[in-house]
């Protein structure tokens, strides 16, 4: 047999290029000690052998060391996902919810969010955070008010816009839904929400879970992209704020292999069911080498706090060169309750074309750091980009980073007129006919998108990267969906729930 997936990766390997995306270990050893560990891969693969433990009934040096990862974050218990969040996130709505029961969930939640409604047929209701205003320093000569002229022809006059970015929930939002919802007899047992967001947009979750506590009512949060800032200063986690459950990815900012993460219980009456549930949803042969790599993750962070505070600094330094640009805008919204610096989010500014007067996208940014920079994000969007920085990266890999974004912004152009890019809510709570769970089992059919409005999705439909769905089982198809669905596939997203043009959508009787 050829190996396909082994000459492909060696060959990827000798392009050189550098990854601006998960995981956090940039494929770089971050201590001397990794590389002979890593070079004995196969000698470190152990199983449930004699003298050896089990992860899913740990009673030695692996319950040793969940009882060390527990005293990092003070939690009441912690958990190794080998099956990566997603895993968590099944295990935590089953925990906190019972079959049928109705969920709060902020609308930008990961798609094994929706998976998990669906496998336990819950009545969802949906937060929908407002988009991200961003301030420009203008940098355009277009017609101001005499006293202000010649500072706009200097670019320092600002100009506020809407990104296409979503915010933090707010607390206040959140509340006036719960209740209108226990109102209307539908108390929702749980309430999940993304914090920090793809986008790195935090939420106030001290507010958040003082508040759903008082209504008797459990909080859920996906912190998987935020599994640094326990080590970084000036940041709390959830758990530290008072949510129940959370779930970390430690592969995406940490030095720790694709498919590891932690689940964190702070909330002990949910314990018991934690544990019944992962032993569901995670696989009965745990790899030994995710263990090693977790617990390797954790201990770098709790022993090196002195590297995260050169981290912050030379991400500080970063922003600072940043502020020079004037066509891409690293996002550092004013906005929001909080924000992760360590997400490098490059919005588009509106208006901005290429030199020969075509408008310029985030997948055109994307296109270029990667061919002519070797420089690979981790997503493109229509008007922004996301590149994942983590402990490992160096000056010089922000150095070059500044360089080429530098470049590119020079060769743009910026018109005086900011609304190319025609503000659409592709992420939205749609009107819904049915629970998801219902939806996916009843019969469907094939259908154009562009002749799907007024239809019922019969499954999701998202850009992965991030998994966030446009549209939901059960939800009928606004020409909205329709438009945005769209505007991502020619900007060259991947879609999936779109084939060869067309959608599932619920069989008309």
């Amino acid at each position: 047999m050829k190996e396909y997936i082994n000459e492909a990766l060696e060959k990827y390997i000798k392009k050189g290029t550098y990854p601006w995306h998960m995981p956090g270990h940039k494929r770089q050893p971050i201590e001397e000690t990794d590389e002979n560990f890593w070079n004995g891969v196969y000698a470190h693969d152990f199983t449930e052998a004699k003298d050896l433990d089990d992860m899913h009934e740990p009673e030695m040096f692996i319950a040793d060391s969940l009882a060390e990862m527990k005293k990092v974050y003070g939690t009441f218990a912690t958990y190794m996902l080998v099956n990566g969040s997603t895993s968590g996130l099944m295990t935590a709505i089953h925990a906190a919810c019972r079959r049928g029961d109705v969920i709060l969930a902020a609308r930008n939640c990961h798609k094994a969010v929706y998976n998990a409604i669906c496998m336990l047929e819950l009545e969802p209701e949906y937060i929908v955070p407002d988009y991200v205003d961003v301030k420009w320093r203008c940098g355009v000569n277009h017609a101001m008010p005499d006293k202000m002229a010649d500072d706009c022809g200097k670019g320092n006059c600002e100009v506020v816009e809407r990104t296409d970015i979503l915010g933090d929930i707010l607390p206040d939002k959140l509340e006036s839904a719960l209740k209108e919802l226990i109102a209307d007899g539908r108390k929702p047992s749980a309430v999940i929400i993304t914090s920090p967001t793809y986008e790195g947009v935090i939420s106030d979750i001290r507010t958040i879970a003082r508040m759903v506590h008082r209504y008797g009512i459990y909080l859920i949060v996906d912190e998987a992209q935020g599994a640094h800032l326990n080590f970084m200063e000036g940041h709390e986690t959830a758990m530290q704020q008072g949510a129940d459950i959370v779930i970390e990815s430690l592969h995406k900012t940490m030095p720790a292999l694709t498919q590891t993460s932690l689940l964190h219980v702070m909330n002990p009456e949910l314990d018991e069911r934690v544990r019944r549930y992962l032993q569901i949803f995670q696989t009965s042969s745990p790899s030994y080498i995710f263990m090693q790599s977790m617990e390797k993750a954790v201990a770098f962070g709790s022993n090196h706090q002195d590297v995260f505070a050169e981290y912050r600094q030379r991400l500080d330094a970063f922003a600072g060169k940043c502020d020079r640009l004037r066509n891409v805008c690293l996002f550092r919204p004013d906005s929001v309750y909080n924000y992760d610096e360590g997400r490098l989010v490059f919005a588009i500014r509106r208006g901005t074309r290429t030199l020969d007067g075509g408008i310029f996208t985030g997948a055109m940014l994307a296109d270029i750091l990667a061919d002519d920079y070797g420089l690979i994000v981790e997503m493109a969007s229509v008007s922004y980009i996301i590149c994942i920085s983590s402990v490992v990266d160096s000056d010089e890999r922000y150095d070059i980073l500044f360089k080429a974004l530098d470049e590119i912004d020079r060769e743009l152009c910026s018109s005086a007129v900011m609304s190319d890019h025609a503000e659409t809510d592709i992420v939205s709570g749609r009107n819904s006919v049915m629970a998801p769970g219902i939806a996916w089992d009843k019969p469907m059919e094939s259908m154009p998108l562009e002749r799907a409005a007024g239809s019922v999705s019969g499954a999701f439909v998202y850009a992965y990267p991030p998994g966030i769905p446009v549209l939901a089982p059960g939800e009928i198809i606004d020409q909205q969906a329709v438009d945005g669905i769209c505007s991502m596939i020619e900007c060259g997203l991947h879609v999936a729930g779109v084939n060869d043009g067309c959608i599932l959508v619920l069989r008309r009787e």
